[in-house]
């Protein structure tokens, strides 16, 4: 018989080793590494470790031991736990597991002050011993981990806060405002589902750079892009959009001792870390959820009737203010129901129900873990689908991700990471623009507010007797003044600017990342590490022209349409390699890493943009078509950073701790004599930093089964900074520029200053945690100075160059105090029941200290309307004071220095406040409203914000409420200043049938007169409101299914459903007294109309298998 083939056998290592060989030779063909900040600080946080081929350890050292003895037990049921593992904090060679009976006996060596406790499903913490007693017995009660907050690490003694990602957002900006409330104040920018939000750490820390913290994912700096703008109003670009959620582990923002990430860790740092393999057991997650947004609150606009009386009283003003040389017949007034115009004229449409929706959500998402003794891996893939409450604008994003951790030799292991995301979005214009005099109103959603309600969207047919299916065109309420004086309609516009050649935005972001670490030692170890960052965005922009009033460019003539569309991609290449080194020397425990850094970013975009002549239809807006008009502009910019850094800790029996910090920067942007350190033929920032902590619990005579369980004191200060400058401030720079729409030529674009640098920002911080009454009760508090120099500035030449009046300075400086302080309990721990509470405060307060060139005052959706002045809070709103309205013409003529009260016109004609218009406050007494009675009205800052939350559960059955709030800031509605401004024939809002009308009327609002010739809506203290607000965020209750036993294959089954938005306390007048116009400081508390968040429900399902 034949003899069947011998099959040669070979052990799971060596049909590894060839892969082995193979991911060495690519980890270190292309590193030289990046994440050296992520190891500031070590972490206690609970892995499993990935099992690595055997090889020699050196024997411990030989210490004094002593040997503890105890029981753990669970707190809520008193019964002992099995399994729970202990060992010394910060030493992983001396550790114990408890027995069934949940009793323990570990030797330790005799300088150890406390234990780490840990175990699956448990909240770990630290457990005081008294050093050098071997008699004592020590009782540990565990909280089951089923609680938001989380236990402290007990070797980070610098500021700062983090929460595990477990949500069904669009984008971690949500939840970064609903979990870091006090730690980050973050402002949702609208509820576009991928705005995203503004984010500030400790206030504001710069007037004109970036005030925005430095995002971080996995140890890869980001940059966030918030001067790349949109081609549409109201539209954000939001880098974080593309990261799911679901892929994320932790958030942890650096609120100080971010010396390490240089010149761009000045505004606070947020660590953003994805999940990992941690298990070789094989786990599937699967969510799936479905929910629907509701259209949010609008403002109450008139109705036909209500109109029809304002639109008439406004004609009688407007024939005598705009000098016309005989009255107009509007077709609007025809009252004759045989008429031609009254069926289209006399109808009562609510714009705002063609233009909004019931929007629906969508997300489903599925996760891999898993390994072996080669490595283990996350893959991760999702899909997301959210519509917007405006019609035809929707969001999509596809994300797959493949994290992976493998051993190539024994003392040879690599990450190697790679993902890719591509959103895409349908929008369209939102918001109001700053000029409404400078263009056509195209915001759908703005116009479905100040629409006539007299007409409607579709055209009326004389011979049916009806309107028909065909959109009308813009109404001639305005046109009949003159050209461009039309409105649009929005319904056409949501119609015929719809398309993918039309209306979208498209963005790819890839990254692939490769970091290999060579073990030499027990105690040394090198790690480099290689990143490619691809980010592409392509955006397609159309006003079409059905529907759609022309408008008039000076030199070119009536143009029927627009179309543009913008390219841009941003490369980011980093290199880092950095040393690892630690010993325990008895008491003593040191740790070092240091290293050098390399980063690339390379932004390119090309905007072409065109307007329509003579183009009569929307079909095909391609660019290349015949035009009137082309603009062409675009950016090839490229900088380059180079840093040096490195880190030591020192503590001394987990008792006492420091951390020193030293970086060195030099980068593209700063000036060839800018301050800082000259080596090496350029100029070099240095950033030190200084930590120290005391762990009161661990001294001998602290008591150890007391009130008080853990209590930490830290104290720090560092130096970082920031490169928001731009990339040729330093340089003097010409650019391409079109002349006559067809020739081109170069053009002088900027006067370099050579020694123009960072802004610095000086950070002090002292602090405490403390967790009290057997861990239930956590305290954390910081307060702290921040001392920015090198304030950048923009200054004025006293004889201007080639055009160019300004220049950029390092001259200005600032101050910002506050503190943080977090709250939280436990008051209910039990076998079913288990319930905590959270409160979290901050509080800032900033200071201009320092201005070259003295105050000044910065125009922002109104006539310098901001001041930057020293002595001064940041963005102070400044304008006209108001005492009400003129009742009567004798109140008028006696508010005056000689009778009534004026303001002087470009003419120099004397315009008279009388009976029914604003009095404003004459500052000087000198009779005329002028800007010398201008003063501050209003601070945007807000005195307190923060967050509450409150987590209930019964069994499987859990119910987490979650509120944010803000106090005292004060906002600018701009939207109500022209819903409310009698001044124009936009519709306006309800409350302006109250306006004055006749003489002795005790009004809120002025008379109407058209173009406002005397300033009755200038910006006063009449658009600024009370922006404070109690929000309660989220409503969320889930159950944990039981899973039956037999069921191996299935390891939990849970239900959720989830409300937004329910409630919000607050006596703003507008739509949500939450927003952010843009990223800028001085953007900050300006509501600019763009979409308010609204209530949303959400349900959905959750398998582990």
């Amino acid at each position: 018989m034949k003899q069947p083939n011998k099959m040669k056998t070979t052990t799971p290592y060596m049909q590894g080793r060839s892969l082995r060989l193979a991911l060495c030779a690519l980890a270190f063909a292309v590193g030289i590494p990046v994440s050296a900040q992520d190891n500031a600080s070590q972490t206690e946080e609970v892995e499993t470790a990935i099992k690595q081929p055997a090889r020699p350890l050196r024997p411990a050292h030989k210490y004094p031991m002593m040997t503890l003895r105890g029981t753990v037990t669970d707190q809520a049921t008193g019964k002992p736990l099995a399994g729970i593992q202990l060992r010394t904090l910060g030493n992983a060679l001396f550790a114990a597991m408890t027995g069934a009976d949940g009793r323990f006996r570990i030797s330790v060596p005799v300088f150890t002050t406390s234990l780490y406790v840990h175990s699956p499903g448990y909240l770990a913490q630290q457990v005081g011993v008294v050093s050098g007693d071997s008699t004592q017995t020590i009782a540990v009660r565990m909280l089951a981990d089923r609680y938001r907050s989380m236990y402290p690490d007990g070797t980070v003694i610098t500021a700062q806060s983090s929460f595990r990602a477990a949500s069904n957002s669009v984008t971690i900006d949500n939840d970064i405002e609903n979990n870091l409330g006090a730690d980050v104040r973050s402002i949702m920018r609208s509820a576009t589902p991928d705005a995203g939000a503004a984010m500030f750490v400790r206030g504001f820390n710069s007037l004109n750079a970036n005030a925005q913290p430095l995002i971080v994912i996995d140890g890869i700096e980001q940059d966030m892009q918030q001067n790349r703008g949109s081609l549409h109003l109201g539209q954000f670009n939001n880098i974080l959009a593309n990261l799911s959620p679901d892929d994320i582990d932790e958030v942890r923002v650096l609120k100080n001792a971010t010396a390490l990430y240089g010149a761009r860790g000045g505004n606070g740092v947020i660590l953003i870390t994805t999940k990992r393999g941690h298990s070789m057991a094989t786990r599937i997650d699967a969510n799936i959820g479905m929910g629907v947004a509701l259209v949010p609150r609008l403002p109450k606009m008139m109705d036909a009737g209500q109109y029809r009386n304002y639109a008439t009283e406004m004609l009688g003003t407007m024939e005598a203010n705009t000098r016309l040389d005989k009255p107009i017949s509007y077709h609007f007034l025809d009252d004759n129901p045989a008429g031609y115009y009254y069926n289209i004229y006399h109808n009562n449409t609510d714009w705002t129900d063609y233009v909004y929706r019931t929007a629906v959500t969508q997300n489903y998402s599925i996760n891999v873990q898993g390994g072996d003794d080669i490595g283990m891996y996350n893959l991760s893939v999702g899909y997301q689908n959210d519509q917007s409450t405006v019609e035809k604008n929707n969001f999509d994003r596809m994300n797959v991700r493949f994290n992976t951790d493998i051993n190539i030799l024994y003392n040879l292991k690599t990450r190697f990471d790679i993902s890719i995301s591509r959103t895409t979005a349908r929008v369209f214009d939102d918001g109001i623009a700053p000029d409404l005099t400078a263009g056509t109103v195209t915001s759908p959603a703005f116009l479905s507010l100040i629409k006539a309600p007299i007409v409607s969207p579709y055209q009326y047919n004389a011979v049916i007797g009806g309107f028909t299916s065909l959109l009308s065109d813009y109404d001639d309420i305005y046109s009949q003044l003159g050209r461009g004086y039309g409105l649009a309609n929005p319904v056409a516009i949501l119609s015929n600017a719809d398309g993918d050649n039309k209306n979208k935005a498209e963005n790819t972001y890839f990254n692939v990342r490769v970091e290999p670490t060579w073990t030499f030692s027990r105690s040394l170890s090198l790690t480099t590490m290689f990143s490619y960052n691809l980010d592409r965005n392509a955006q397609r922009y159309h006003r079409p022209y059905g529907g759609v009033p022309p408008f008039e460019i000076a030199d070119l003539g009536t143009v029927t349409s627009m179309a543009a569309s913008l390219f841009s991609k941003e490369i980011n290449v980093v290199s880092d390699t950095h040393l690892d080194w630690y010993r325990q020397y008895g008491r003593h425990t040191l740790a070092a890493f240091g290293g050098f850094r390399y980063t690339y970013f390379s932004f390119d975009d090309n905007n072409l943009n065109t307007q329509y002549t003579g183009v009569t239809n929307d079909k095909n807006p391609a660019l290349s078509s015949s035009t009137g008009y082309q603009g062409i502009h675009g950016a090839n910019d490229v900088w380059k950073t180079i840093k040096w850094y490195g880190n030591a800790d020192y503590n001394y029996m987990n008792r006492y701790f420091l951390t020193l910090s030293l970086a060195a920067e030099a980068n593209s942007r700063f000036g060839e004599n800018a301050g800082g350190l000259k080596a090496l033929g350029t100029v070099w920032a240095l950033f030190p930093s200084v930590q120290l902590g005391w762990v009161m619990t661990h001294e001998d005579w602290f008591p150890k089964h007391g009130v008080v369980n853990y209590l930490r004191l830290n104290a720090g200060y560092d130096v970082s900074g920031n490169d928001d400058i731009s990339n040729y401030a330093a340089r003097t720079s010409l650019s391409a520029v079109r002349f006559l729409y067809d020739m081109t030529g170069l053009q002088l674009t900027n006067i370099g200053n050579d020694k123009i640098q960072w802004e610095t920002n000086k950070k002090l911080n002292v602090g405490l945690q403390a967790y009290l009454l057997g861990n239930r009760v956590g305290l954390d508090f910081n307060f702290y100075v921040n001392r920015v120099s090198h304030l950048l500035t923009l200054m004025t030449f006293r004889n201007p160059i080639g055009g160019i009046n300004n220049y950029w300075t390092n001259g200005g400086a600032l101050r910002n105090t506050g503190f943080e302080a977090t709250l939280t309990g436990k008051p209910v721990v039990g076998r079913d029941w288990h319930a905590e509470l959270g409160f979290s405060v901050g509080h800032y307060k900033n200071k201009v200290t320092r201005l070259p060139g003295g105050s000044y005052t910065s125009s922002v959706y109104g006539d310098h309307n901001l001041l930057t002045a020293v002595g001064n809070p940041v963005g102070l709103f400044y304008g006209y004071r108001t005492a009400g309205i003129f009742a009567t013409d004798d109140a008028a003529r006696a508010a005056g220095k000689d009778g009534y009260l004026y303001t002087t016109d470009a003419t120099g004609r004397r315009n008279y406040f009388r009976a029914g218009d604003v009095h404003f406050v004459d500052r000087n007494g000198d009779g005329e409203i002028s800007e010398a009675d201008k003063a501050v009205i209003g601070d945007p800052n807000p005195d307190l914000y923060g967050n509450i939350f409150a987590r209930v559960g019964w069994r499987g059955l859990t119910l987490d409420l979650g509120f944010n709030y803000s106090l005292g800031a004060d906002v600018y509605n701009y939207q109500r200043s022209i819903l409310n401004s009698g001044s124009t024939l936009y519709n306006q809002q309800v409350a302006e049938v109250g306006r004055w009308r006749y003489e002795g009327q005790a009004a809120t609002l002025p008379r109407v007169a058209y173009g406002d010739p005397l300033g009755n809506n200038r910006f006063s203290d009449r658009w600024i409101e009370d922006g404070s607000y109690l929000r309660l965020k989220t409503l969320r209750l889930s159950y944990q299914l039981p899973v039956p036993g037999s069921w191996t294959w299935l390891q939990g089954l849970s239900v959720w459903a989830q409300a937004n938005n329910l409630v919000t306390l607050t006596k703003y007048l507008g739509s949500d007294p939450e927003f952010s116009v843009a990223g800028g400081v001085l953007y900050q508390g300006i509501d600019a109309g763009n979409l308010a968040q609204g209530r949303s429900f959400q349900f959905g399902l959750k398998i582990n298998l």
